[in-house]
């Protein structure tokens, strides 16, 4: 099979899946633009094969050639691989991989779908539209998404969440390492946020980026009138860029006369430690599918408040696993996070619910024996409507 994405930096969920789904037997080969973390981490992986081949949509005129050549070499590449699964991830390559699987139609041509911030932007929403047909198989990787993609006329539609190892995370593991390392006594509330820095031209997240760390900076000084001792730390950074997002968001928080209370920590791979020495993590996203850093917050049994969009309601079930409030809307985050910092018994119990659900919907080894099966399933379909045509009647 082929597993084909466009990113070549992060991309934990693709790597997780092609890991499992090559730990189950089957013959993968993961295709992406360039080379990158991502690429070096697969070829990490026993039996995954990694090609590097350049495609995407330009930006530049002078990108034409470079990328017109690109596609040819995948499209001759998927001819003589002959895959069963030709199976892409994110718009960019859903596009392309529709586009190539005409040179083996035999091959059963699957999309994930990690997020809807691309049906915002016209020409990508245009050409998911005018494509969307040659899938055999969406899947969506929460409810929300599938809910959209079935309302868009797609021919066969599934849910499975992007799993991960949801054993690597332990609600046991010290918070010493992470409060040590920024002066936190036992008694100072932390309340924390992991995501990547994106910040967009689209209109609708001019004011608030994708992600919602402007909410979050805008709730600090309504979280401190009831928590004035609490600190908080936004982990990541931009994902691409120069790094003036990030430094936009710095001089919020001076704006607002907090800046000596939030702490831009940048990237940390020790996930676990941070998370462990958290008390609430927020995800305020303004769109987001069931987001790793809420799973992985659930699983260290942290309280969390996120925004009611997209798949978040997958894993944050109101007042059962977490509290949601509206997108865009400090005052309430505010409300909510206050709320579980007052309340560490109850921000306990939904914790210890959110693990087992965390434990339940998205372990790697679930999720992929899924996708799998839906691989199965979906083959086992085309062949029995294939059978069908040959016997009818003339």
């Amino acid at each position: 099979m082929l597993q084909i994405t466009s990113v070549a930096v992060g991309g934990s969920w693709f790597h997780d899946q092609v890991r499992g789904l090559a730990e189950l037997g089957n013959d993968v080969c993961a295709v992406l633009p360039r080379e990158g973390p991502l690429a070096d981490r697969l070829r990490e992986v026993p039996g995954v094969r990694v090609e590097i081949i350049p495609f995407g949509v330009p930006h530049r005129m002078g990108q034409l050639p470079g990328l017109a050549a690109g596609h040819w070499r995948l499209l001759r590449f998927v001819r003589d691989y002959k895959p069963d699964v030709i199976h892409s991830h994110l718009i960019i390559a859903k596009l392309v991989a529709r586009m190539v699987s005409f040179a083996y139609r035999p091959a059963l041509v699957v999309s994930q779908v990690p997020g809807l911030v691309h049906l915002r932007i016209a020409p990508f929403r245009i050409l998911e539209r005018l494509s969307l047909r040659r899938d055999d198989l969406v899947i969506g990787s929460c409810r929300a998404i599938a809910h959209r993609y079935q309302a868009m006329g797609a021919r066969s539609v599934a849910v499975s969440y992007y799993g991960c190892d949801v054993h690597r995370f332990d609600p046991a593991t010290s918070p010493d390492a992470f409060r040590r390392e920024f002066g936190l006594t036992d008694d100072t509330p932390a309340v924390g946020m992991v995501a990547y820095m994106y910040p967009s031209k689209l209109r609708e997240f001019r004011q608030v980026g994708v992600k919602g760390h402007e909410v979050l900076i805008d709730a600090v000084p309504l979280i401190i009138r009831q928590h004035p001792g609490a600190r908080f730390f936004v982990i990541g950074d931009e994902l691409v860029g120069d790094g003036e997002y990030r430094r936009e968001l710095e001089r919020r928080a001076a704006r607002l006369g907090v800046a000596d209370r939030i702490r831009f920590t940048g990237f940390r791979s020790d996930i676990s430690a941070v998370m462990a020495g958290l008390d609430v993590l927020v995800n305020p996203s303004m769109e987001e599918s069931a987001c790793y850093a809420v799973v992985e917050a659930l699983l260290m049994r942290k309280g969390v408040v996120a925004t009611d969009v997209g798949g978040l309601p997958d894993t944050v079930q109101h007042g059962r696993t977490g509290l949601l409030v509206p997108p865009a809307d400090p005052p309430a985050l505010a409300q909510a996070v206050n709320a579980l910092l007052a309340d560490p018994a109850a921000r306990l119990r939904m914790a210890c619910r959110g693990r087992e659900l965390a434990l339940r919907r998205f372990d790697i080894d679930e999720t992929v024996s899924q996708v799998n099966e839906l691989y199965h399933q979906a083959l086992a379909s085309r062949g029995r409507r294939r059978l069908l045509r040959r016997e009818a009647p003339a």
